[in-house]
């Protein structure tokens, strides 16, 4: 886990900011054959469950893979299948704006292990997800995603990229247990104004304008899902996937240690 949050970053830290990331959403894929179809007198739909309560402050919470799932199978950089088209980058499917022209795409599995449907694959943390995954975020957040079709080796169930297609400016710095900007001291002209360290990551919901799934400006490799679509996600079972709230009290503070403090010692 750790080395590949490592490898990550350091990626991230090399990799040119993308320009005029929208709203625009292209739909490459048919309702998926292996979702489940729920019978409306006993279930709701998963856009029922995910309703907005009136009263409630609006809460967003950033979509991890759970690397603790023990058993856990990894999945490689989606890679072409056509050899004239190329994945110029593995942040690609991850940096906030629609993807086109790459063709059949694949995912390696490295090492083999227990299948999930909600995995973060290889150094760029491209989300891949199940049919039945896909179908929920197709339902609830229709112009917030693109889902592209994706083959996993050795394994016959459908599986798609999942990609964000809004990038928004609404982290919350002093909300953050702590951010940092590139400076021009960092000797990386293409990344200043970016964020170099986030930790405790928070997010004004008031500058969301209402996006149900989306990339934070400066600090993508962070998915946020609304909380509507984390309540459909739980209450259909989804493996591989955990939630870290990005709204609310800032992390870290206020908070007392854990555990007995030691006695002091008496000078003599």
């Amino acid at each position: 886990m750790f080395r590949r949050l490592t490898q990550a970053l350091r990626v991230l830290a090399r990799r040119s900011p993308r320009q005029g990331a929208g709203p625009g959403v292209e739909t490459l894929w048919d309702t998926p054959a292996e979702a489940p179809v729920e019978a409306p007198a006993r279930r709701k739909s998963a856009a029922r469950r995910a309703s907005p309560r009136p009263g409630r402050p609006v809460r967003y919470f950033d979509l991890h893979d759970d690397f603790r799932a023990p058993g856990r199978r990894e999945l490689g950089d989606p890679v072409s299948l056509d050899r004239r088209k190329k994945v110029d980058s593995v942040w690609l499917f991850t940096s906030g704006a629609a993807v086109h022209g790459l063709g059949k795409l694949r995912a390696a599995v490295q090492p083999p292990g227990r299948p999930l449907d909600f995995s973060l694959a290889g150094a760029g943390l491209t989300p891949i997800v199940h049919a039945r995954v896909a179908s929920i975020f197709r339902e609830l957040a229709p112009d917030d995603v693109q889902l592209l079709p994706v083959e996993v080796e050795d394994c016959d169930e459908r599986y798609f990229i999942l990609v964000a297609t809004r990038l928004v400016r609404c982290i919350d710095e002093r909300a953050c247990a702590e951010a940092h900007r590139y400076t021009e001291a960092d000797g990386l002209p293409e990344r200043v104004g970016h964020y170099r360290t986030v930790r405790g990551l928070r997010i004004d919901p008031e500058k969301t304008d209402g996006a149900r799934v989306f990339r934070s400006w400066g600090w993508p490799v962070s998915l946020i899902v609304s909380e509507g679509i984390k309540e459909a996600l739980e209450h259909a079972g989804i493996t591989g996937a955990r939630f870290a709230e990005v709204t609310g009290p800032t992390p870290g503070k206020h908070r007392r240690k854990s555990g007995t403090k030691k006695p002091r010692k008496m000078r003599r």
